[in-house]
């Protein structure tokens, strides 16, 4: 036998060492490097959000849509654009809140809405519709909590409500106004 014939093997061997090798170090899963976020640059966004929340019997429960929502890194705060959030009760729109901005924090269910606020809620069985225009607005939609310490117009029906800060209790339905109350009433 010739010397070319007895080394093919080891060749042989020694190529197919080097090939598993090199698919080895081509296949091996490594995990990208982590990059700083930029703490003023948004962590993502969301241009014309529409989300729709359902109870268990498969009603519409809660609905938001805004323009655009953005979260900044090491902040639990989402920031929402013309936020248009709808509570519903029994698969029936309860009442609707608009803002020009807003912001929510998922771990304490607070919302903060600011700009024109304008929250309508719908009439209910004897019950006019009631209207109200602030400035700013804290929702908890935990403990269905709405409160300020701005001025705030409330139309009943007929009648109008002026006052500088409030706090409404929405599922006792209690509303009581902080100073400088003026009543229009109109029965």
């Amino acid at each position: 036998m010739n010397r070319a014939a007895k080394l093919f093997p080891i060749g042989l061997m020694l190529a197919m060492g080097l090939l598993s090798f090199w698919l080895n170090v081509l296949t091996e899963w490594r995990t990208p490097a982590q990059r700083q976020l930029d703490p003023t640059q948004p962590e993502y966004t969301i241009d014309k959000l529409q989300a729709t929340r359902f109870d268990e019997q498969g009603q519409p429960l809660q609905r938001l849509n805004a323009s655009k929502m953005w979260k900044l890194p090491q902040t639990e705060q989402v920031y929402m654009q013309q936020p248009d959030v709808k509570q519903y009760r029994n698969g029936q729109l309860d009442y609707s809140l608009r803002a020009d901005q807003g912001r929510y924090a998922r771990s304490t269910g607070i919302g903060l809405f600011e700009g024109h606020v304008d929250m309508l809620r719908q009439p209910m069985g004897q019950q006019a519709a009631i209207h109200l225009q602030t400035p700013s607005l804290r929702v908890n939609s935990q403990s269905g909590i709405l409160s300020n310490q701005a001025p705030v117009t409330i139309d009943d029906g007929q009648s109008r409500i002026n006052a500088i800060g409030f706090y409404y209790n929405h599922p006792a339905g209690q509303l009581k106004l902080l100073s400088q109350v003026r009543i229009s009433y109109a029965p």
